[in-house]
């Protein structure tokens, strides 16, 4: 995969990117159909997005970005609020002069960060798509305090096997797993607490796209269905063979589903402006 570094408010900030790789300084190109911006959860890094944006760039710009104190972006802690984080994603995306992204989130944080994101610059984001568990009010303070205990050292950090649907391959947790290392639980805890602190203002609106895995338990996908209900022009999809791990459980059919939504949703430009 195409990967290369920018600085985004003096953060070194690795991006993960399909097409020709680009000089130095050289934005990828992103001239093919929409422009997809991928935002991981807490913890993650764009690499997880690697299968999906496999099977998006046929037909889009697909590009994915790993968080300060994320994977290998610089940093050595998460940015201190979802604001912080919403306004990182607009400014990568505004040096590229890409002005009318689709933000493709997965989980509880990518989800913030998208809404977030969208509401604070109207019709910037042309469609929003939020995958496994995505809302607008986590109940994370269990996460918050397991982190803590593992960063002062009163527990162990052990990989989270739980929502994944009951035939998934192993070569899935194995792949999840490496990428979940490359992440110091300090920046993972830094950015639960950013999100446990945000409140959600207006519900942005722009096409959304909530998909909810067939296997998700029935709580988080109530409560994806309920953000649905908050939002003005909201859908929601099931996402057969998956549980809240969509991105990297069923890829290819994720991306069916995305590229069948924006055909539906059409007539916002191609992406870049």
């Amino acid at each position: 995969m195409p990967q290369k570094y920018t600085t985004v408010g003096g953060v070194a900030t690795l991006i993960h990117h399909r097409g020709p790789t680009t000089l130095p300084g050289t934005p990828p190109d992103t001239s093919r159909g929409s422009t997809i911006l991928c935002l991981h959860d807490a913890g993650g890094n764009g690499n997880q997005f690697a299968a999906l944006m496999d099977a998006l760039a046929a037909d889009h710009s697909p590009v994915a970005y790993d968080q300060p104190g994320h994977g290998r972006s610089g940093g050595l802690d998460a940015l201190g609020s979802v604001d912080a984080m919403a306004a990182q994603l607009h400014e990568l995306a505004s040096g590229w002069g890409v002005t009318a992204p689709v933000l493709v989130a997965n989980g509880s944080l990518g989800a913030a960060v998208a809404l977030q994101a969208a509401a604070a610059n109207p019709g910037w984001a042309k469609a929003l798509v939020l995958v496994g568990g995505a809302t607008d009010s986590a109940d994370i303070e269990a996460d918050i305090a397991q982190l803590a205990a593992i960063t002062s050292g009163k527990a162990r950090r052990e990989f989270d096997r739980s929502g994944y649907a009951p035939d998934t391959d192993r070569s899935v947790y194995q792949r999840a797993f490496g990428d979940w290392v490359k992440t110091d639980p300090r920046a993972t805890l830094g950015a639960r607490r950013a999100q446990a602190a945000w409140s959600a203002g207006a519900a942005p609106d722009v096409p959304t796209l909530i998909v909810v895995g067939e296997h998700e338990d029935a709580a988080t996908a109530d409560t994806a269905r309920a953000l649905a209900g908050r939002l003005p022009k909201a859908a929601t999809e099931t996402l057969a063979g998956a549980g809240r791990h969509g991105i990297v459980e069923q890829p290819e059919a994720l991306a069916a589903m995305i590229t069948a939504f924006l055909a539906a949703n059409a007539g916002a430009g191609n992406g870049r402006g």
